[in-house]
């Protein structure tokens, strides 16, 4: 299964290695597709790929870290 993500992380939180931490915690494999980050505000476009239950893991540890994860919505339009 594979997942896509927003993260978004607080001022105290944009120089911490938390994606890191949560791949060597629950190996939930991860496709980083798109990052702003300065010194106010990091978001994080992420694809969790693994497990459901590994990658409802990874959501929980983000969120208990305090970073803010949002699904990325997909429009699919058919022909």
């Amino acid at each position: 299964m594979k997942k896509r993500v927003y993260l978004t992380f607080p001022p105290s939180l944009v120089r911490e290695p938390i994606v890191c931490d949560m791949y060597d915690r629950l190996r939930v494999r991860f496709n980083l597709r798109t990052a702003s980050v300065n010194d106010e505000i990091g978001i994080i476009g992420l694809e969790l790929e693994g497990e459901p239950e590994k990658i409802e893991a990874a959501m929980i540890f983000f969120r208990e870290r305090g970073v803010t994860v949002e699904p990325i919505e997909l429009d699919v339009i058919a022909p």
